[in-house]
């Protein structure tokens, strides 16, 4: 049950993190280069690497207690 939970707290974290990601990109862009620039589906894909990081850094925490 802990690992399901680290795993949707990994795809919540990863997608809202991806956006925020993605929008500071676009601005970035934008202040730099005067035109927006970003990476496609970067959401997705901070959803897929987040929901495989949580659980691990959640197993090596429970361990060290």
């Amino acid at each position: 049950m802990r690992i399901f939970l680290g795993i949707l707290v990994g795809l919540i974290g990863g997608f809202v993190l991806g956006i925020a990601l993605s929008s500071f990109i676009g601005v970035l862009g934008m202040v730099l280069f005067n035109e927006p620039i970003g990476i496609k589906y970067l959401s997705y894909f901070t959803t897929i690497i987040c929901a495989v990081i949580v659980p691990i850094i959640d197993k090596k925490q429970s361990e060290i207690k």
